[in-house]
């Protein structure tokens, strides 16, 4: 059972959606999947420790990497559900810190997870019956880990994300389009979330304004 590497990336590639390093571990040649941000975060770095999840099939190996432990640890729950497969649950982390996606499974708010591409309603809702109340562990504040921890209260900057995702949806623009777009804040969550946390009603309706604006500027020039 492979649980952690440490090597030196010799190699990135993408397939699809897909994105992933061969990582050299003594002379041998790993290939994991990776989430996309992490890959953008470790483009520059040639050395990168990762939690693995193995999956072995009749088609083949596949080796399943993440930075932090506890998206690793969420990811096995994730595809531990009937029917949720491992790109699922890549998606999921893709578009969620550990954190947020626990918190939006916990107070089954399935519109929040129907956002990511390939959830539909029923998974949404199976995810939300089979694993509300087993992911405590991953709101422990003496096990989530400081990769993961959040500066902002539960739930309010995703509730920030929902409010500006349905904003978009109002003016005509379709969901590939929108949460590519809002990466622009969700790249930088951790800084975002401590910053909204610091600001008043008046502020934050501001700094929404400030972010609609790149946003549609961003939308603008890929539709010109």
């Amino acid at each position: 059972m492979i649980s952690w590497l440490k090597g030196e990336i010799i190699h990135t590639w993408k397939i699809s959606s897909k994105k992933g390093i061969v990582l050299n571990v003594g002379g041998v040649g790993y290939e994991i999947q990776l989430l996309p941000t992490q890959l953008c975060k470790e483009e520059d770095s040639n050395e990168i420790e990762l939690w693995i999840h193995k999956i072995d099939r009749d088609d083949g190996t596949s080796l399943y990497g993440f930075i932090d432990v506890n998206q690793r640890d969420l990811f096995r729950e994730i595809i531990s559900v009937n029917g949720i497969g491992p790109q699922i649950g890549m998606a999921l982390l893709e578009d969620f810190g550990v954190t947020q996606l626990v918190n939006a499974i916990e107070n089954k708010e399935s519109n929040l997870l129907t956002k990511t591409q390939g959830i539909g309603k029923r998974i949404a809702e199976r995810l939300i019956v089979e694993l509300r109340n087993k992911l405590q562990r991953f709101t422990d504040n003496d096990i989530t880990s400081h990769y993961d921890k959040k500066d902002i209260e539960p739930n309010q900057f995703s509730k920030y994300i929902d409010e500006i995702y349905l904003i978009l949806s109002s003016l005509g623009y379709v969901d590939n389009e929108i949460k590519d777009s809002i990466k622009i804040i969700t790249t930088n969550e951790k800084e975002n979330s401590s910053l909204l946390n610091s600001l008043t009603a008046e502020e934050k309706a501001e700094q929404m304004d400030k972010h609609l604006k790149e946003i549609l500027m961003k939308l603008s020039e890929k539709s010109t």
